[in-house]
């Protein structure tokens, strides 16, 4: 496995992927599900046209809100996978390694044009 991406993240990453998916699909259409779920749980009540259409807008509201707190989790799930490997790097610095490049931080930033050239 590859130590840049981590297998926890990874399949954080799709677990969250596949959740948004379902969840936005559910907001999308939720005349299909709210069907599929009155056949499976519901089948001894009376439908209401009215009751129907309100469990429909409420899923359509909130399953919008829903699918986009998801979307953002996984955002943020992959952005940490992907910058795992420099904040780990990052983290295992010593004190000396860190005087170090605070040095050169100082010295690029005092003459930045020489900097990007590349003198020195």
């Amino acid at each position: 496995m590859d130590e840049r991406f981590p297998l926890h993240y990874q399949i954080a990453c799709i677990v969250l992927t596949a959740l948004f998916v379902w969840s936005f699909s559910i907001a999308r259409e939720p005349r299909q599900w709210r069907r599929l779920f009155q056949s499976m749980f519901s089948k001894g009540e009376q439908f209401s046209v009215n009751k129907n259409k309100v469990i429909d807008e409420t899923l359509k509201r909130y399953g919008i809100v829903i699918a986009m707190i998801i979307l953002v989790a996984d955002v943020g799930c992959f952005v940490a996978m992907v910058t795992y490997k420099e904040r780990m790097h990052a983290k295992q610095m010593s004190a000396e390694d860190w005087n170090r490049l605070q040095e050169q931080n100082k010295i690029q930033s005092a003459s930045p044009a020489q900097g990007r050239a590349g003198i020195n």
